[in-house]
């Protein structure tokens, strides 16, 4: 079996977290598509990337956070390093991401609350 997932992660300074579908965050990077809740905001991006490459056995799973703003109409302005303490993603955010992404992987059913 040999799968790769890509999941992408909206994080809010209120402890929001929204998923965002690959197709949408490809028009979103791209500037083709805004996302207009999010207008005249800084969030703090997680990608997480889920490979079962392997013998079946082990997942290898990769992160890398961002932070990313948005101009007046919720468009995609800048995005860069999640530097400074108001940026970071917590240890609980960045978990928590992983066991979303992990969801599908795992076939195992996960506890939201």
């Amino acid at each position: 079996m040999n799968m790769m997932n890509v999941c992408h992660y909206l994080l809010t300074q209120e402890g929001a977290i929204r998923e965002v579908t690959p197709d949408e965050a490809a028009a979103v990077a791209s500037g083709e598509s805004a996302l207009p809740e999010y207008a005249d905001l800084r969030l703090r991006y997680l990608q997480v990337v889920v490979d079962d490459k392997s013998d079946g056995e082990n997942i290898r799973v990769r992160t890398a956070g961002a932070t990313v703003e948005f101009d007046h109409d919720g468009i995609l302005s800048e995005a860069g390093i999640a530097m400074g303490a108001e940026n970071a993603i917590s240890r609980f955010e960045h978990d928590t991401c992983v066991q979303l992404a992990l969801g599908g992987v795992l076939g195992e059913p996960i506890t939201r609350h």
